[in-house]
């Protein structure tokens, strides 16, 4: 299992301390919730995948949108059952289809999961893992639940790209030669055995989950030291203030 969100390059987010960037994404998704506007909110996501693209290229940004696809469509279709009330934009009758109040919630929702999830994501792309693992220790979280959260974002790629590449291979197995688009209940029945094939890949590497768990002492009582650390970043305080000045110009400019 050695998938990596890590993405190697050379954008100034590479440079930027680890511990300031958990600070930033953490003010970001606060002001996500805070009273901005509409528009506000569409800038600031805006922003955060212009600089996405900046420093990990754009087939990171289509790789993300590629993945939140099915939840935001999901969203969209769904969302404005929520909310009947306010002035009806499509009506049959008496009864409101969608509402304009609908359809701002659904932006809004779609607005806040879109930079909540790419932020996070861009966070996971431009570091490190045992940086990142050693920022969330500075922010004073359990070493047990920073490495929980490192695994999930290694472990989850790794059955994504299983699942491709399982896929791809029951894909090459039943090619013939009639070139006929399958339809969509072959394509459900064909699923079946894709995803028995991941459920038996994952259960299997179980053990080597575990013993890389406790190779890294995941139980032991002593106290855990560090081989690795962040010294090589020195502009701590000055990316901290850059993060701060970042997350309250933002609000400045898009608070409601």
């Amino acid at each position: 299992m050695n998938t990596s969100t890590y993405i190697s390059g050379r954008g100034f987010l590479y440079a930027f301390d680890p511990r300031a960037k958990i600070l930033l994404l953490l003010l970001l998704i606060t002001l996500f919730f805070l009273p901005i506007t509409l528009t506000g909110l569409y800038l600031i996501v805006t922003l955060i995948i212009g600089v996405g693209w900046h420093n990990t290229g754009k087939e990171n940004v289509v790789r993300v949108f590629r993945s939140i696809a099915p939840m935001l469509i999901f969203m969209v279709l769904f969302s404005p059952l929520s909310k009947r009330g306010g002035e009806p934009l499509v009506a049959i009758g008496s009864f409101t289809l969608l509402s304009v109040e609908a359809v701002l919630y659904t932006l809004r929702l779609g607005g806040r999961f879109i930079g909540i999830s790419y932020a996070a994501t861009l966070l996971f792309a431009t570091t490190l893992t045992g940086e990142l693992i050693l920022a969330l220790r500075f922010w004073r979280l359990p070493y047990r639940a920073a490495l929980i959260i490192t695994l999930s974002f290694t472990y989850i790629p790794f059955i994504a790209d299983s699942f491709a590449q399982i896929s791809e291979s029951h894909r090459l197995r039943e090619a013939s030669e009639e070139e006929q688009r399958p339809s969509i209940f072959r394509r459900l029945r064909d699923l079946i055995p894709t995803l028995t094939s991941v459920l038996v890949l994952a259960l299997r590497s179980i053990p080597n989950v575990a013993m890389s768990l406790e190779l890294r002492g995941l139980g032991r009582t002593e106290k855990r030291s560090s081989y690795h650390s962040l010294d090589s970043y020195r502009r701590l305080f000055t990316d901290l203030l850059i993060s701060i000045t970042i997350a309250a110009v933002l609000w400045l400019i898009c608070r409601a």
